[in-house]
């Protein structure tokens, strides 16, 4: 064995599994060199492959897989969860006395074919996740590797226990550190920050960060002195990289879903319920990119090395991360008057959906809404994320992502007043939200549009409407204005509030 190959694997010591490019990186070896050992090392058996094109990774085949994981919450060790014969186990540790799991109530072994959706939620969905899927591999592996996955998780191989070492003892209370951590806002908050990440590294989906969802997430920080972002597995920000497959127009693709400004548009949106609504919200921002913008958003359940507990609701109505949308809002309602116990905070909820339902927030499913425990086990709604709006890209969009008495558009306010009577808010009540809600948005909303009128000074950035034509981000905005207050009126929302 020469020393090439043993540098690609002596590499596998760090990262149990790895893609070509992540092999490339890790040893300093060129590409082309790579691949040719590559090929030299599955013939010896040395290595495995699993998927095939961006989707394919290489272990080494004759490792020791763990039998057993170590699952901590908050530093605490509260269980193992184990795979044998194509079926996963948890088992409670015999000295934990704390709150159960979602979805994992009894106190004896517990086995299932397909991986316990509260682990399985935190899993990016990615090529490498379908791979495993496909070819029937332990999919909790992928979680001893998810070092900042959204919450107070821990994964620990249970023969390297010895090794861990946390302590949340000192951790202070969320709600005291909430404006620290949340920041000022401000829009539009365009940054003059240079990107330290490799082009192919922004456009993989679902391989760099620890958190879930399909869209590129690559964990990063940024040296506000320097002025540059740059990958880390420790990280305090999330870079969400525009996607050139639906940002940038293709006149030859008849069935692309174009999809510019993203960034732009979810940055918007939270500057304007942060602003305007006064939701908890995370700081966020822009920076200019090739072709699009790129979103830039700080973490929340993360201060001072220490990590606070969230559960999304896909978590805790025991669903798989596939089947998101496969549910209904009184359903999902239902199970925030469970787990939900303040008025306060229940009013919230309502806000936040009447909110979504008001801007076409028609993705909005139950991983993209969330709760923090604050202490003594009280639960409030999570700070907002992943909120776009789908209007401004279809003038016939979705009003919401999960159906409300049926449907998921044209929804009245009737069909408001049953579900909050599901977390004991009167009619009365919603109503006086709802009227609170439209209003701030007929009044506050024309001024975003306005300052998004700054965008045009991006003349390489311009929406290309078809192949002749382009178009500004500040028309779209207006037009899905005018179309959002037209739809209250014809429905009789606002006679109904007396606006």
């Amino acid at each position: 064995m020469n020393r090439i190959e043993k540098s690609i694997i002596e590499s596998f010591n760090t990262m149990s599994e790895q893609s070509f490019s992540q092999i490339a990186t890790h040893t300093n070896i060129p590409k082309g060199t790579v691949k040719k050992y590559l090929v030299i090392l599955l013939k010896k058996e040395v290595l495995e492959a699993i998927g095939e094109g961006r989707g394919r990774y290489y272990h080494l085949a004759k490792s020791n897989e763990p039998k057993q994981i170590a699952v901590f919450k908050s530093t605490e060790l509260i269980g193992f969860l184990g795979y044998e014969a194509g079926r996963y186990l948890f088992e409670y540790d015999k000295s934990y006395k704390g709150k159960k799991l979602d979805g994992l109530t009894e106190d004896a072994i517990v086995t299932s074919a397909t991986l316990f959706p509260v682990f399985e939620n935190l899993i990016p969905e990615s090529d490498r996740r379908n791979a495993y899927l496909e070819e029937d591999k332990n999919l909790a592996e992928i979680l001893l590797e998810l070092k900042n996955t959204h919450g107070d998780f821990d994964f620990v191989s249970a023969d390297k226990l010895y090794a861990y070492k946390a302590d949340h003892s000192k951790r202070k209370n969320w709600v005291l550190v909430k404006k620290k951590i949340l920041e000022i806002q401000k829009f539009v908050n365009i940054m003059d920050l240079t990107i330290d990440i490799e082009k192919e590294i922004l456009e993989e989906k679902g391989k760099h960060s620890s958190l879930s969802g399909y869209q590129n997430k690559i964990d990063v920080n940024i040296d506000f002195e320097k002025k540059i972002v740059s990958q880390n597995s420790d990280a305090l920000y999330l870079l969400k990289p525009y996607n050139s497959e639906s940002a940038i127009y293709n006149f030859k693709d008849k069935n692309q879903i174009h999809l510019p400004f993203m960034g732009l548009n979810e940055h918007l949106f939270m500057s304007f319920a942060k602003n305007e609504y006064d939701f908890d919200v995370p700081w966020s921002g822009l920076i200019v990119g090739e072709k699009d913008f790129h979103y830039v958003v700080k973490r929340y359940d993360r201060y001072d090395g220490y990590k606070y507990e969230q559960r999304d609701f896909a978590q805790i109505m025991n669903i798989k991360s596939d089947q998101k949308y496969f549910t209904t809002s009184e359903k999902l309602f239902d199970a925030i008057a469970e787990v939900i116990k303040s008025k306060e905070e229940r009013i919230k909820f309502l806000e936040f959906y009447f909110f979504s339902f008001m801007i076409e927030h028609a993705d909005l499913h139950i991983k993209n809404i969330s709760i923090l425990n604050i202490g003594k086990d009280k639960q409030k709604l999570s700070p907002l994320y992943d909120l776009i709006s789908n209007g401004i890209y279809r003038g016939d969009s979705d009003e919401l992502g999960l159906p409300l008495s049926g449907k998921k558009k044209n929804i009245s306010l009737d069909s408001f007043y049953q579900l909050s009577s599901k977390i004991g808010i009167s009619k009365l009540q919603t109503k006086k939200i709802a009227k609170n809600m439209i209003e701030i948005f007929i009044e506050k909303f024309p001024k975003y549009i306005e300052i998004s009128t700054q965008i045009a000074a991006f003349e390489h950035l311009k929406i290309q409407k078809n192949r002749y034509s382009f178009g500004t981000f500040s028309i779209d905005l207006q037009k899905f204005y005018d179309r959002r207050i037209e739809s209250f009126k014809q429905r009789g929302l606002l006679r109904e509030l007396g606006l």
